[in-house]
C-alpha cells in the first residue's frame, strides 16, 4: 500500500529536482475566451499537470502548434 505512494513522491521529486536545469519560457495566450501559460519546455507543464489548481492552464508550445489543448480541468 505504501510502495505506489512511495513511488509517485519519488518521482514527483526527481521532477522539481530538473526544474532548476529545465529552463523554460513562458507566456500567456487568450484562446477561446480562455488563457493558457504556454511553456517552451515540458517538464513545467507536467509540474502543474500533477499539482493542482493549474490543471488544464499551462500548455507547451508544440501542443499549441499542434492545436491539441487539454480541456478546462483536465
Amino acid at each position: 500500500m505504501q510502495r505506489p505512494f512511495i513511488t509517485s513522491a519519488m518521482i514527483v521529486l526527481a521532477l522539481l529536482a530538473t526544474i532548476d536545469s529545465a529552463s523554460a519560457e513562458r507566456y500567456e495566450r487568450h484562446i477561446n475566451g480562455r488563457t493558457v501559460v504556454v511553456h517552451t519546455n515540458p517538464v513545467p507543464v507536467v509540474v502543474h499537470r500533477i499539482l493542482p489548481p493549474y490543471l488544464g492552464k499551462h500548455v507547451t508550445q508544440r501542443s499549441l502548434s499542434n492545436g491539441r489543448l487539454p480541456r478546462r480541468g483536465q
